[in-house]
């Protein structure tokens, strides 16, 4: 085939796609050996990166219902996965790809993640459940498929019992607005089905066939091989920046001390002979000094040692500074100390008050 450019070699590409779909779709969405996980996750990975729009939402629904923890954890990333397909406005194909999932698959054996996208398909078509009725009808086995998934063990705070419950919640009031007979029908099913799970004394089996109840492990799930799913494990460590780009981490290094062992050798000088470079004498071997244990340091509190006989003391400097500054000072007056106060405060005599005299009065 001619190599082409411009237009011509997106129809050589439609061509190629057109041609090798099979080969592509069993690479992309099969999940059956190592290899097919590996491609998958790798584009998943593509594809979380992109970011999903209402041009590419398909291939997240596709590459969800392949139910492969590998690559839906890969395509998730850190998004939350009720929220998936919140943002693209349900329309009949997309209500029927999510039950049909959820129908092809038993409790245990779907994906939790997966589950939860699903259920958020159908809990944003069927908010309102006469509006969502109109967009695409449902059937008493719509309504068994989505409480089969209910855990009866389980309390009703649950994630998976949580939406469940909020669209068996919404589905019984359908007809509410535009009464119908078979809107009546389907409106009592939910009602039994949720009022199964919170009845102690019945069990689900009561309201949604047995067959559907049964719980079985996935036993097809394929993961990469072991490199692989190191180097998957090691990238989930990494942390990203908000578009999902991996952020450079600081590598801080410690200086390692040089030893003797590390340090360099001079190189010799090539312009001076070997012969005039003095040779280093052979010094004898000399055995290792002992340790001497250290004195312990006496206190300040400790009384001083007295002087030998005939020697005079030595007076310390700090004596002689002071001696000097005293002799430096000059002499106070004697005003100066008489306004000094004194050191104790003098203590005040109460008055004692006396009569005052009587005045010698005139005799009548």
């Amino acid at each position: 085939m001619s190599l082409k450019g411009g237009f011509a070699l997106i129809d050589n590409d439609r061509k190629l796609i057109r041609e090798h779909s099979h080969q592509m779709r069993e690479a992309l969405f099969a999940c059956t050996t190592q290899a097919q996980v590996e491609c998958s996750v790798a584009f998943a990975r593509y594809l979380s990166y992109a970011g999903l729009s209402s041009d590419n939402y398909w291939l997240f629904m596709r590459l969800v219902m392949t139910n492969n923890p590998w690559v839906i954890d890969e395509l998730l990333h850190d998004r939350e996965p009720r929220l998936l397909f919140s943002t693209i406005r349900p329309d009949a194909d997309l209500i029927e790809a999510a039950f049909q999932a959820l129908f092809s698959r038993h409790p245990e054996e779907i994906y939790a993640p997966a589950l939860e996208a699903m259920l958020g398909v159908i809990q944003n078509a069927y908010f309102d459940p006469d509006d969502g009725y109109r967009i695409r009808k449902l059937s008493i086995m719509d309504i068994n498929t989505l409480g089969k998934f209910l855990l009866k063990g389980e309390t009703q705070d649950h994630p998976v019992n949580r939406l469940v419950l909020e669209i068996l919640d919404k589905l019984a009031q359908v007809g509410v607005y535009y009464g119908e007979p078979d809107k009546n029908v389907l409106s009592k099913h939910a009602f039994n089905v949720r009022y199964a799970y919170f009845d102690r004394t019945r069990n689900l089996v009561d309201a949604i066939p047995e067959p559907l109840l049964v719980r079985l492990p996935d036993r097809g799930g394929v993961h990469p091989e072991d490199d692989y799913a190191e180097l998957m494990a090691s990238r989930r460590q990494r942390r990203r920046d908000s578009y999902g780009r991996f952020m450079k981490e600081s590598v801080s290094r410690e200086p390692v001390a040089p030893s003797q062992s590390m340090a360099p050798i001079p190189a010799a000088d090539p312009m001076i002979p070997q012969s005039a470079v003095p040779a280093k004498p052979d010094l004898p071997m000399v055995a290792a000094p002992k340790k001497k244990t250290a004195v312990p340091a006496k206190s300040a509190d400790a009384s001083p040692s007295k002087p030998l006989r005939g020697a005079s003391p030595e007076k310390p400097a700090s004596s002689k500074v002071t001696q000097i500054r005293t002799e430096a000072k000059k002499p106070v007056s004697k005003k100066l100390e008489d306004k000094k106060q004194p050191d104790t405060i003098p203590t005040r005599k109460p008055a004692i008050r006396t009569p005052p005299a009587k005045k010698p009065g005139k005799k009548k």
